[in-house]
C-alpha cells in the first residue's frame, strides 16, 4: 500500500524526522519487517520525548513521525491480495484518497478477517505507545518546569504559608528594566550609519513593571512579581515602585538574583518620537518567579507581560484561572507574540491581550492566518486584521474574550467575542492634538489604565476610552515611559 523507500525520501526532504520504535527494520503496515532500514532508532518512550523536546526548543517548524511495529502481524497471504487489490482498483479507476479504504476492504475481504484483527491489534499497539509518549513528554516538561522556576515560591495555597505576602485585586508578572531612551536632537533628523547628536535618558521601564507602576499611580495598589539583579539598579527598582507608584510588598515579591545584572532596554527614537529600534538584555528575566496559589486566588485580575519563561507564564495563567481571575497578557515584542502564539494552552487561558498590529499578525501566523492576509494586515488593512483577531479570539477563554489592538496613528480596535462565538468591533480613533514626545511606555499605560476602569465597575468600551486618555499622557512625557501625572487631580 506504502512506498517505505520514497516516503521516506520525501520526510527526509522536507525535514520531519522518521524513526522505528524498538526495531532496526522500518515496519510495513501488516508486518514488523519491510525489508527497509529505518533512518534512525528509538527504544523508549522517553527517548522520543526527548528528541520530540529538543525539536521544540530549537524552534523546529516539524513533527516527527514514530514508527511502531505491528504486534500482531497478518498471515503471509495479506501480500497477494493487497497486490490483487492493487490491481481491482487500477482496473476500477479508483484514484487519490479513495484507494486505501478500497484496498483495506478487500484485502480483509480476501484474507478472511486476518487483516482486520492485524488492523485492530496496530491502532491498540499505537495508541498503547503513543499515550506513554505523551505522558514522557509531560513528566519531562515538568521536570524542566520545575528547573525553570527554581526561583519560584513553594506551591502551597495555603495563606497562612505567606504571612509576609501582600494581597490585592490585581497581581502583575513581569519584566523590570531600566530604560534608556535615545533621541536626535530638536529639530535634527536621525541619520543611520553615524551618531547623532541627541539626548538620552535613564528611567524605569518594562512592560510588566510599567503597568503595575501606571495601577498603582490610579490607586490599585497592585503587587509585582518580577526578577532583578541583586545590585544597586535592581533594589533602586524595587524601592521606587513602592516609594513613588504605589505598588505594595516589593520586598517580598521582587525576586534579586545574585550575580545578574538588571535588565536595561536601550530605544532610539526618530525626529517625531516613533521608535526607531531597540536592544534589550533581558536575561534576568528567566528567573522571573509564579506566584503563589494563595496570592492569585485572592486576585480579579492577573496581568502578564511576554518576559517570564514560558512554563511561569502558563503556570502562572492556570492558577489564576482556577482561582476565578481574569488573565490579560501584553504580548511585549513580535517574537515573543509569535513563540506564545503557538501555546494554545496558554491561549485558551487568555480572557484579554493587549497586541499591536504586528504582534496581533505574528500570533495569528502562527494560528494559520494565510500570509496575503497577513501581509494586508500589515498595510494596515482594517478588515485583515479583524480575520488575524478572530483567529486569536478563537483560541482564546471560550466564556468571553477581549482584543484591544493598538494600531498607533489609527487609534484602537476592541474586538469582544462573547459565549456564542459572535465577534463585535469597536473603533476608537486616535486622541487628537498629542506633542508626541515618547511612545515606548503607551501601550503599558493604555493596559494598566483599561485594567483599573475594569476594577471600578467600567465596561471595555469605557475602559478603552479611559486608557486611551490615560496613554495621551504617557506619549506626551519626554523623559521618563509612564506619565507621573496619571491619576494626579485634574
Amino acid at each position: 500500500i506504502l512506498d517505505i523507500r520514497l516516503t521516506l525520501e520525501r520526510l527526509e526532504t522536507l525535514g520531519v524526522p522518521a524513526v522505528a520504535f524498538g526495531t532496526d527494520e522500518f515496519p510495513a503496515f501488516f508486518s514488523p519487517t519491510s525489508g527497509v532500514a529505518s533512518p534512525l532508532r528509538v527504544d523508549s518512550a522517553q527517548e522520543v520525548a526527548d528528541a520530540y523536546l529538543a525539536g521544540l526548543e530549537l524552534d523546529l517548524p516539524n513533527g516527527m513521525l514514530v514508527a511502531v511495529p505491528n504486534a500482531d502481524p497478518a498471515g503471509e497471504a495479506v501480500e497477494d491480495a493487497i497486490q490483487q487489490a492493487l490491481a481491482e482498483a487500477a482496473d476500477r479507476g479508483i484514484e487519490g484518497r479513495a484507494v486505501t479504504p478500497f484496498i483495506l476492504q478487500r484485502v480483509a475481504e480476501m484474507t478472511g478477517g486476518d487483516s482486520l484483527r492485524s488492523n485492530m491489534a496496530l491502532v491498540k499497539n499505537n495508541a498503547r505507545v503513543g499515550a506513554d509518549i505523551a505522558v514522557a513528554i509531560a513528566e519531562r516538561r515538568s521536570e524542566r518546569a520545575a528547573g525553570d522556576m527554581q526561583h519560584s515560591f513553594p506551591s502551597s495555597p495555603s495563606r497562612d504559608a505567606y504571612p509576609d505576602m501582600p494581597s490585592s485585586r490585581v497581581v502583575v508578572v513581569g519584566g523590570a528594566v531600566v530604560d534608556m531612551v535615545a533621541r536626535p536632537a530638536d529639530g535634527s533628523d536621525l541619520i543611520l550609519g553615524t551618531s547623532n547628536p541627541g539626548v538620552v535618558v535613564e528611567s524605569d521601564g518594562g512592560v510588566g513593571r510599567n503597568v503595575a507602576e501606571v495601577l498603582g499611580r490610579l490607586g490599585a495598589q497592585p503587587v509585582l512579581f518580577t526578577a532583578v539583579g541583586d545590585d544597586s539598579l535592581g533594589h533602586a527598582i524595587a524601592q521606587r515602585l513602592e516609594d513613588e507608584c504605589g505598588v505594595v510588598g516589593t520586598d517580598a515579591t521582587v525576586n534579586f538574583v545574585p550575580g545578574t545584572s538588571t535588565a536595561t532596554y536601550l530605544a532610539v527614537m526618530n525626529s517625531i518620537g516613533d521608535l526607531h529600534a531597540a536592544i534589550a538584555d533581558m536575561s534576568v528575566s528567566s528567573s522571573i518567579p509564579v506566584p503563589p496559589a494563595a496570592v492569585l486566588q485572592d486576585a480579579d485580575i492577573v496581568v502578564m507581560d511576554a518576559n517570564a519563561p514560558v512554563t511561569t507564564l502558563v503556570e502562572t495563567a492556570r492558577l489564576a484561572f482556577r482561582s476565578g481571575a481574569k488573565v490579560f497578557f501584553e504580548p511585549t515584542s513580535v517574537p515573543k507574540a509569535s513563540e506564545l502564539g503557538r501555546n494554545k494552552a496558554f491561549l485558551a487561558y487568555l480572557s484579554y491581550a493587549f497586541p499591536n498590529v504586528d504582534e496581533l499578525l505574528a500570533m495569528a501566523d502562527d494560528l494559520g492566518v494565510p500570509d496575503e492576509d497577513v501581509r494586508e494586515a500589515a498595510q494596515g488593512d482594517m478588515r485583515t486584521i479583524k480575520i488575524a483577531a478572530e483567529e486569536l479570539l478563537g483560541q482564546m477563554q471560550p466564556s468571553g474574550a477581549h482584543l484591544i489592538i493598538t494600531m498607533g496613528k489609527d487609534g484602537v480596535l476592541l474586538g469582544s467575542k462573547a459565549s456564542g462565538d459572535k465577534i463585535a468591533y469597536r473603533h476608537f480613533p486616535a486622541v487628537d492634538g498629542i506633542e508626541m514626545q515618547n511612545s515606548t511606555g503607551a501601550g503599558d499605560t493604555l493596559c494598566g489604565a483599561f485594567v483599573h476602569a475594569l476594577l471600578e465597575g467600567k465596561d471595555e468600551a469605557e475602559a478603552v476610552q479611559v486608557g486611551m486618555d490615560a496613554a495621551s499622557k504617557s506619549l506626551s512625557c519626554g523623559d521618563r515611559a509612564i506619565s507621573p501625572e496619571i491619576g494626579r487631580p485634574i
